[in-house]
């Protein structure tokens, strides 16, 4: 212990090494003030020091601080000094070299010091002088970095002997190849121009692909091979030409693949616009269209008849634009098929540009259809505007003139003011005839007045002077002003020549009773501007679409807003009662109100859960004194929750009502229904190709069936029977019933269970047969089959929509069957143009089940028992607070929640005038000709037919058999199997015999079957 205590060293005295360090450090920092801020010395010591410290070492000076600062710092750590000591020699070697240099270079520029030792040197060998400060340079890194002597110098000399030596082989091989001379350089002419030929093509493509890796790394390649090139012997040529042929094959298979891509893209660039710009040129050409009627030239109708020319050039611009388009598409399309590098940088930019094209054709020719929609019924309107007074007719004529567009949109406006003015004509006439039985005799009063409009048909001699009304203010003057001359009352026998006999009021009366039955009986003045087009009720017609007078009239709106802006506000003020009353922080912030219900924005306050408010449902409504509330906690898009409470009266919302609204005629949707209105007003119109499946589900008088109607109605006032096809199938056999006929039907409406299975089966069928037609043409879906169909003037294949209208009883008696036709069509038929309208009053999980579900994502749940058929229906509840009568939830993918909409209404007299003027139209149906077999077939639910050669009829049990099944009443395997004693195969085997022989009925799902005769007729059958 001793010993290691006296091997211990004495402790250092920690405060001599810091006052030294801070002695070093403050005589760094003195003279780093020195030096830099010699001003504030005034001439004295510290003057003197910068001046002597500067003149000597230069610029030098100024890193001489920095060496009692580091020391300062290290002993103020307790550091070791060593490796700082050796970077100090270094570096006052490295700055000693640079003054040096600087010397040599700049005379008198380094300070004294650096002069007079460089004198010698630089007097004797001037700038030669820099060698020695170079090298003590050198000297001064080696002990700052710690490397052995003079090692910078030799790494110096051995890369320039290098570098001198590859100088001297390249020489060499310049006089080696003059010496090899011309036949090496004819033999690289060839392989030179090849490659020059190729790099030009991977130029062109990378500026088309110029994200391609393949193509760079190519190019990166064939660059450094041209560069390498000089330096190849024969054996290198011809490895580089092998190269060369393999990377032309790598360039010839991208080309190719390119091209083929360019190309499917270049078939498919071509929108529905184009074509229908030139169909619709042809039917103008053709006079197929109303635009080919020419109008007179009068005021309003020469107004319509110069935007009717416009209209039609517009229409002829546009097909010869989409007629070039398509020509260059088609010489695009056959040039492709043997492409190259240069037609590919020729064909990219023009698809470019022929899309930019097209889309502003699909632009302008959607502007011209938006005009050519709202031209129907001007014509007849400009006439009857022609007929009217002048100013009508001008007035209109400058509104076509300065807005054809706005003026076209406003038809309703302007057949609204014309009856304005006939209803006022009317008036100022009526008014002046009840006149006449107060006027003075002719001999007193003087002429008779005239009026603006003559009943009776007679014309005045000249033009008569506008009169004044009772006001004192002129009637207004017309260009063509027709009279009414008052009849002068006949003066009795005896009478005074100059008083008013009294047969003068009757004739007034007499002929206004007269004025009054022609006014009630032409409406006006002139002419109406609705004449009555009556429908003939007989004979055949050409295909068209259902006009909207087939629907009845929109009903005008009855209900007082803002009275019931009024209540809804009271009933907010009692929802905001009901909240405080159950200490619940919110408030109703805001209302829309709907067609069937008003929809409160409740807002809470921070921290309030909203769990508490939906928890009040009941309490709600019990406080506003109604049937049920739906709380939607929360609004999508919005920070409130929804209180959605009933109205006291609906507004009622009708299928002509939604049909002429510009959201559905104006949908661009490949197949629009109207779905109904939202809480918001709005119309919403749904796509059944997008959906792809709907399922439509409610109790018994929930609207089911009233949507069904209005869904076919939609489709069937958008296409023709050669655009969309319905396959309907009805157990009810009162529901899709009143379609049977239409044009649209594959086949009849199928009412017999039976047969249902076998005709879902058939559609089965054909789809599959969709599928193989469009393999063979290269197409993906229905749309780009017809656009490939068109191209070469073929039939195209229409949409097929099936709809079942009553799921539960197919799924009764034939459940395997129904469920896997209905299956396969969901999961496969979209891309076919076949979709699915499935509905139901049963919703229960045995009739939706889940394979038809996860099939079919679009919903439609009408007012149902339970919140547990809302789950079976929406997979969420919501539907069992739905009001009835139309209310219903939609769901589709992509919403976030179930959208709550008011369906239309449509009447069953509307549907059987839309359809009885649908079944008087005929064409020659081709479809049904091809393709109507695939919807004949029928099927067995008990598999597949029966082959009487390979039955044994010689079974000992087959008349027991038969016996037992007339005993019990019914046909069954399982009895059969029981009262036998044999197995299920045999007994099945013993079923189809019996069935072969017809002994009993066909297998009817999970019903037992029918015994078809009796024991006396058995003999007829086995013998006695």
């Amino acid at each position: 212990m001793a010993k290691a205590r006296a091997k211990v060293a004495p402790p250092v005295n920690r405060f001599d090494g810091e006052a030294l360090g801070l002695v070093l450090f403050a005589l760094g920092i003195f003279l780093a003030v020195t030096l830099i801020l010699p001003q504030f010395a005034d001439g004295g010591f510290m003057t003197q020091a910068h001046a002597a410290l500067t003149g000597w070492l230069g610029w030098g000076a100024y890193l001489l601080p920095v060496i009692p600062v580091a020391y300062g710092v290290l002993v103020f750590l307790g550091r070791d000094l060593a490796g700082l000591t050796r970077r100090v020699l270094g570096g006052v070697l490295v700055v000693a070299s640079l003054l040096a240099l600087h010397e040599v270079f700049v005379p008198g520029a380094a300070g004294e010091g650096a002069a007079r030792l460089m004198a010698p040197l630089t007097g004797g060998l001037s700038y030669a002088a820099a060698l020695l400060p170079l090298v003590t340079l050198t000297l001064g890194l080696e002990i700052m970095l710690r490397y052995p002597g003079f090692t910078l110098l030799k790494t110096f000399f051995r890369g320039l002997s290098v570098l001198l030596g590859g100088a001297t082989s390249q020489v060499q091989g310049a006089i080696e190849a003059r010496q090899d001379g011309r036949d090496s350089a004819r033999t690289r002419i060839p392989v030179r121009q090849a490659l020059a030929a190729h790099t030009r093509d991977l130029e062109l493509l990378r500026k088309l692909y110029p994200e391609d890796r393949d193509l760079k790394a190519q190019q990166g390649e064939v660059r450094a091979a041209g560069r390498e090139l000089r330096s190849l012997d024969e054996a290198g040529l011809k490895a580089l030409e092998r190269d060369l042929a393999g990377w032309r094959e790598v360039t010839a298979t991208f080309v190719a693949h390119a091209a083929r891509d360019l190309r499917e893209a270049v078939a498919a660039e071509a929108p529905a616009a184009g074509a229908d710009a030139e169909t619709a040129a042809n039917d103008v050409r053709a006079g197929r269209h109303e635009l080919r009627v020419e109008l007179p030239s009068t005021l309003a109708s020469g107004a319509v008849e110069r935007l009717r020319r416009v209209m039609i050039t517009d229409l002829q611009r546009l097909a010869q634009r989409a007629g070039k388009l398509e020509r260059e598409r088609q010489a695009a399309e056959k040039a492709l098929a043997k492409a190259d590098a240069g037609i590919l940088t020729r064909e990219l930019p023009a698809r470019r540009e022929r899309e930019r094209a097209w889309r502003e054709l699909a632009e302008d020719f959607t502007a011209w259809r938006a005009r050519e929609r709202h031209y129907p019924g001007w014509p007849d309107l400009a006439a009857a505007f022609d007929r009217a007074p002048t100013e009508l007719a001008a007035a209109l004529a400058e509104a076509l003139a300065a807005d054809p567009e706005g003026t076209l949109a406003a038809q309703e406006e302007w057949r609204a003011r014309l009856d304005r003015a006939q209803k006022e004509a009317l008036e100022r006439a009526q008014a002046m005839a009840v006149q006449t039985h107060v006027m003075p005799t002719a001999e007193d009063a003087g002429p008779a007045p005239t009026l603006d409009f003559d009943f009776t048909g007679t014309f005045p001699q000249d033009p008569p002077q506008p009169p004044e009304e009772p006001g004192g203010l002129p009637l207004p003057s017309s260009t063509t002003v027709l009279t009414a001359v008052m009849p002068r009352p006949e003066a009795p026998p005896g009478a005074g020549g100059g008083q008013a006999s009294t047969p003068a009021r009757p004739a007034a009366q007499a002929t206004l009773e007269t004025q009054k039955d022609r006014a009630q009986e032409d409406a006006a003045p002139w002419e109406s501007a609705q004449p009555e087009r009556r429908r003939p009720t007989q004979g055949a017609v050409d295909l068209a679409l259902p006009g909207y007078d087939l629907l009845d009239p929109v009903p005008a709106a009855a209900l007082n807003t803002a009275q019931l802006d009024v209540a809804a506000r009271q009933r907010a003020a009692v929802i905001d009662q009901t909240l405080r009353h159950f200490n619940l922080q919110a408030k109703v912030v805001d209302f829309a109100r709907g067609p069937t219900v008003t929809r409160y924005e409740i807002e809470p306050a921070p921290g309030e859960k909203i769990s508490r408010i939906a928890s009040l449902s009941n309490d709600l409504a019990r406080a506003l004194a109604v049937g049920g509330v739906r709380v939607e906690a929360p609004v999508p898009g919005k920070s409130v929750i929804g209180l959605e409470v009933p109205n006291v009266d609906r507004e009622p919302v009708t299928f002509h009502q939604a049909a002429a609204a510009p959201s559905f005629r104006s949908s661009r949707a490949r197949l629009p229904i109207i779905l109904g209105k939202s809480i918001d007003g709005e119309l919403m119109v749904g796509d059944l190709a997008k959906m792809p499946h709907l399922l439509i589900a409610g109790s018994t008088g929930s609207g089911k069936s009233v949507c069904v109607n209005t869904l076919i109605t939609s489709l069937l006032y958008r296409y023709l029977p050669g655009e969309l096809r319905f396959l309907m199938v009805d157990p009810k056999m009162v529901e899709l019933t009143p379609y049977d006929g239409i044009p649209h039907l594959v086949r009849p409406v199928v009412t017999n269970p039976m047969d249902a299975a076998g005709v879902l089966l058939g559609a089965v069928a054909h789809m599959e047969r969709r599928y193989k037609m469009m393999s063979q043409v290269g197409a993906k879906n229905l749309e780009q089959f017809n656009a490939k169909m068109r191209q070469v003037n073929e039939a195209e294949l229409p949409h097929l929509v099936i709809i079942i209208d009553e799921l539960a009883d197919l799924m009764i008696t034939s459940p395997k069957e129904v469920e896997s036709a209905i299956m396969r069509l969901a999961q496969m038929a979209r891309a076919t143009g076949m979709h699915l309208v499935l509905a139901t009053q049963r919703p229960s999980v045995d009739i939706l089940t889940s394979l038809i579900k996860v099939n079919v994502p679009a919903r439609i749940a009408f007012a149902v028992s339970s919140s547990h058929d809302s789950r079976t229906i929406l997979d969420s509840v919501g539907a069992e607070r739905l009001t009835g009568m139309g209310d219903m939830l939609f769901y589709q993918p992509g919403l976030i929640k179930p959208l709550r909409l008011q369906g239309p209404y449509i009447s069953e007299v509307e549907s059987a005038r839309i359809t009885d003027e649908l079944r008087r139209q005929v064409f020659d149906d081709a479809f049904v000709e091809q393709y109507g077999s695939d919807f004949d077939g029928t099927v067995e639910a008990s598999g597949p037919t029966l082959d009487k050669g390979n039955m044994d009829f010689s079974d000992p049990h087959l008349r027991q058999a038969a016996l037992i099944c007339i005993e019990e009443g019914q046909g069954s395997v399982s009895r059969l199997q029981r009262r036998l004693s044999v197995g299920h195969a045999r007994a099945g085997k013993l079923m189809d015999m019996l069935e072969a022989m017809g002994i009993v009925s066909k297998h009817q799902g999970s019903k037992p079957r029918e015994v078809l005769i009796t024991e006396a007729d058995l003999p007829e059958y086995f013998g006695k």
